[in-house]
């Protein structure tokens, strides 16, 4: 820079067309660093914008996991605690004694814990991945493609726990003359029992049982590894940011 400034002060006044040619070549190239440089500053500076954007995002995405991870441990714990329940009313010994000791049992194909995911930080990372279609982070597509497919498919099997606690507790209501007493707390009618001591009531229940524990469950549980896994990534950027 400075021996073209030089160069041009000795170039003024005019030794010639080569020189003339040699000065006006000079003033370009200054022009042209000048553009690059002032490019490369705002390149930097809009960088700086986007990466502290990006982490503001994750952020609050990082606070929506931490959250959901905190209520998926609480259902889980539920769903550990129920299990043992299940087993006993579908097993080959179950008899209405085991209900009178046991009057859990009569609401087990009627439960539901519904669950559902903080949505805040989801939705910024999609709008974040759409408005820099060019710029790839690996962290930020595993995370809105696994949040997706993990989100999908709980949810279709909450909907499903949901469907068939509605079609339970319809069939009741059409077939079962003493659903009524028994939502009230009247447990003393021997056809109740033997409903649900039958094999009907156990195939109802071994099929709530498998969409609850077969499904639910193990999607929560593999859910709340890929979180941990995720959490740990998140913290690492962002300490490193």
């Amino acid at each position: 820079m400075k021996l073209l400034r030089r160069f041009r002060l000795k170039s003024v006044p005019g030794n010639g067309f080569r020189k003339y040619v040699l000065y006006a070549i000079g003033e370009i190239i200054l022009v042209v660093i000048g553009i690059l440089i002032a490019v490369n500053i705002n390149n930097w500076n809009e960088g700086r914008k986007g990466e502290a954007q990006l982490n503001t995002i994750l952020k609050t995405y990082k606070n929506d996991m931490e959250i959901d991870t905190l209520g998926v441990g609480q259902v889980l714990r539920i769903l550990k605690e129920k299990k043992n329940t299940y087993k006993l009313f579908l097993s080959d010994t179950v008899s209405k004694e085991t209900y009178v000791q046991n009057p859990e049992g009569f609401g087990l194909v009627l439960s539901l814990l519904p669950f559902e995911f903080q949505n805040k930080g989801y939705k910024m990372l999609e709008n974040y991945t759409t408005s820099n279609e060019l710029e790839i982070d690996s962290l930020v597509i595993k995370i809105v493609a696994n949040h997706a497919a993990y989100k999908g498919l709980i949810d279709q099997t909450q909907t499903r726990i949901s469907d068939d606690v509605s079609e339970n507790m319809s069939y009741l209501k059409n077939n079962q003359y003493w659903i009524g007493d028994m939502l009230l707390g009247k447990l003393d009618n021997d056809v109740m029992y033997d409903y649900f001591t039958g094999e009907i009531y156990k195939a109802r229940l071994a099929i709530h049982s498998t969409l609850v524990f077969g499904n639910l469950e193990v999607m929560l549980q593999q859910w709340l590894v890929y979180a941990n896994d995720i959490l740990e990534a998140i913290t690492k950027r962002l300490k490193t940011s």
